[in-house]
């Protein structure tokens, strides 16, 4: 019956892209008949689909968030617009590396569309194809996707908001190179690239310490966040140090002499290793001190966790 009133329809149009399945339910129809209904998500849309089981022939073992290249029609069914799918089919390697930069994130779940717009606008300018193919290696993976669009970067500390991890990955990334431009006008645009990429994924690790909650997970409780960095991007620094191995120690060294103190053991001796610390304390200073100025009339001191932060009445 369900499937009746679609093809009784006629179509506004047809289409084919490559989605990641976010929901499947099998449902019943008000005439008995069974039929599929599909959620299915990517960086630029997010839509319902319905399939007749026994008509559709679909991918074995499709996983939450695994890859599907779709064919459908979209109609309207009872004032509500569906798309009612044709054909769907895996996607191998050489389709899913055909596709635009970051096509594959799930915007459905993304609490801060422009943030993934702006993210994904600045990935897709990169001129440095090793640095564009690099941002991919590292984020666009079916374990990490999800994790990085929705969790906050803490849980009572600064961007302490669902997607405040993107927020503040990108704002970081975008401080970075503010720094390179006005420090060093001179500098070559893959300079700048590097520094976007370096700032963005400078707390990659907390996809792993913290939950949706921005409270520490089992992992966080034993190791710092940002001892996993190359730990999550190793199959990024692998492809580059077969490509473009100076990028590859460049990030490197950024992400284990940028953070206060050195822990590595090492000091900074490259500018972008230093933007990259510094951005990522202004970012987090400067949400905490909207934090502690949201809400009050009266100027003076705030505090956040064991932080203090001054607001002077400059009226």
């Amino acid at each position: 019956m369900i499937l009746s009133k679609l093809q009784a329809t006629l179509p506004c149009n047809t289409f084919q892209d490559v989605f990641r399945l976010t929901g499947r339910l099998m449902r019943i129809d008000p005439h008995g008949q069974p039929y599929l209904r599909m959620r299915l998500s990517n960086v630029e849309t997010d839509i319902v689909a319905i399939a007749d089981p026994e008509q559709l022939t679909l991918p074995e073992s499709v996983p939450f968030l695994g890859l599907v290249s779709v064919s459908g029609v979209i109609r309207n069914l009872d004032g509500e617009v569906v798309c009612e799918i044709t054909q769907m089919d895996t996607v191998s390697e050489q389709a899913f590396w055909n596709l635009p930069a970051l096509h594959t994130c799930p915007r459905l779940y993304c609490p801060r569309p422009d943030s993934l717009d702006l993210l994904v606008r600045t990935i897709r300018s990169l001129e440095s194809p090793e640095l564009a193919r690099f941002v991919r290696l590292v984020l666009e993976q079916t374990d990490r996707l999800q994790k990085f669009i929705t969790i906050p970067a803490s849980y009572r500390y600064h961007h302490s908001f669902k997607g405040g991890l993107l927020v503040h990955s990108v704002e970081v990334a975008r401080n970075v190179v503010h720094m390179i431009r006005m420090n060093e006008p001179e500098a070559r645009r893959e300079l700048k690239e590097l520094g976007f990429v370096a700032g963005l994924f400078h707390d990659i690790g907390k996809i792993l310490t913290h939950d949706e909650q921005g409270r520490l997970t089992e992992v966080g409780k034993l190791i710092e966040h940002d001892a996993l960095t190359l730990e999550l991007c190793s199959e990024g620094l692998s492809y580059l140090d077969s490509t473009a191995p100076r990028l590859a120690q460049h990030l490197r060294h950024a992400w284990t002499c940028g953070s206060p103190g050195a822990r590595y053991g090492k000091k900074a001796v490259t500018t972008v290793a230093k933007y990259v610390r510094d951005a990522d304390g202004q970012s987090a200073m400067s949400e905490n001190q909207r934090m502690t100025s949201r809400g009050h009339i009266h100027k003076g001191f705030g505090r956040v966790g064991s932080s203090a932060y001054w607001m002077p009445d400059l009226g």
